[in-house]
């Protein structure tokens, strides 16, 4: 047997999260969604790439399932197309949500930054100033907490459907990376010029708090895209049944007080 017939035959085995990665690491050898974009146009004609996996987890399932029953082959490439397409999903938000919490964490970061430096280039210096610093100080701790959570999310959705694979495209790890850093040393500047002037120190944060907005934001992503993958392949109903309980769930969770004096809203 030739080896491009060894690696078919491979190839006509690997699982859907097998499929996933593998697509994955095509797409991340771009380096940043733009480039493989790009590359998918170039293509004559264009093929979409959940098209291709779709096909062959078909392809997958029906070739494991040769010679059984009917039934048990249709269900088979269901199954097989339900975690193909969920898994494709998923990596979609994960950069998806990447991008619009990078977006809106350097905004934030510059107006915060800003009030920080106004404060303490004030001359007359009263209990109105410490306290507006210190709200500061507490928001920026608060920014702190949300990107660990999401990171700690996308981690953990990562090692539970990807195999620990990171489904971030390279230029959106090292703008990830850029802003936590950027976001850790304005939080230890505030907490320093608070210190300086004497501030009160903050409250001891809930130790459970972290925990629990790192569950909400791995049913952020995976939920939704459960969602959408059900909804692609044609099981309407099971997927507004899934959306609107992760709705439903959102709701109670910001109806809960103890969640919003932990939580910062966007």
């Amino acid at each position: 047997m030739t080896l491009s017939r060894r690696v078919a035959k491979v190839e006509e085995t690997l699982s859907p999260t097998q499929l996933v990665l593998r697509w994955l690491a095509e797409a991340h050898a771009f380096g940043d969604v733009p480039a493989y974009v790009t590359s998918l146009l170039a293509q004559d004609p264009p093929v979409a790439p959940l098209d291709h996996l779709a096909r062959e987890a078909v392809h997958g399932a029906r070739t494991a399932m040769r010679g059984k029953r009917p039934e048990l082959v249709e269900a088979a490439v269901r199954s097989a197309l339900r975690e193909t397409v969920f898994r494709f999903e998923l990596v979609m938000r994960i950069n998806v949500a990447a991008h619009e919490l990078l977006d809106r964490e350097g905004l934030i970061d510059a107006a915060l930054s800003a009030h920080v430096a106004l404060l303490t280039s004030e001359e007359k210096r009263d209990a109105l100033c410490a306290e507006r610093l210190a709200r500061l100080r507490d928001l920026l701790a608060a920014r702190v907490v949300e990107l660990r959570a999401a990171q700690e999310a996308r981690m953990l959705a990562e090692e539970r459907y990807l195999d620990g694979h990171a489904a971030l495209f390279p230029d959106v790890a090292r703008a990830w990376d850029e802003q936590v850093r950027s976001t850790d040393i304005i939080a230890d500047m505030a907490v320093r010029l608070a210190e300086i002037d004497g501030v009160p120190p903050a409250a001891p944060p809930d130790p459970e708090a972290p925990s629990r907005r790192t569950a909400e934001l791995v049913a952020d992503l995976a939920e939704p895209a459960k969602a959408e993958a059900l909804d692609k392949l044609g099981e309407g109903r099971q997927a507004l049944g899934i959306a609107a309980g992760w709705v439903r769930n959102k709701f109670a969770v910001a109806a809960t007080p103890e969640t919003q004096t932990t939580t910062l809203q966007p």
